[in-house]
């Protein structure tokens, strides 16, 4: 599975934008969440979710993608070029 660094490597270079992840600690993340106007549900659900990733819940690899969509799943990679052509970031 890719990094946080390495998915926002290949958005810049794949869309010619430069992206950049950023770690922030859980109290940064919902101040820019708040910043950005979402609510304090949302601030929490957020926040729980990234928690999760963070102690790598969802670091293994699984069979949900096929199973649930009847289709194999696909690399980042070709997500961010079809992105791209769309222009999703322009």
């Amino acid at each position: 599975m890719d990094t946080l660094d390495g998915m926002a490597e290949d958005i810049t270079v794949l869309a010619c934008r430069d992206i950049r992840y950023e770690a922030l600690t859980p109290d940064a993340y919902a101040a820019e969440l708040r910043a950005a106007g979402v609510d304090e549900f949302g601030v929490g659900e957020l926040g729980g979710l990234f928690a999760i990733m963070r102690e790598g819940h969802l670091a293994s690899v699984r069979d949900d993608v096929p199973r649930l969509l009847g289709r194999p799943a696909r690399p980042f990679r070709d997500w961010v070029l079809e992105q791209a052509a769309l222009g999703t970031w322009t």
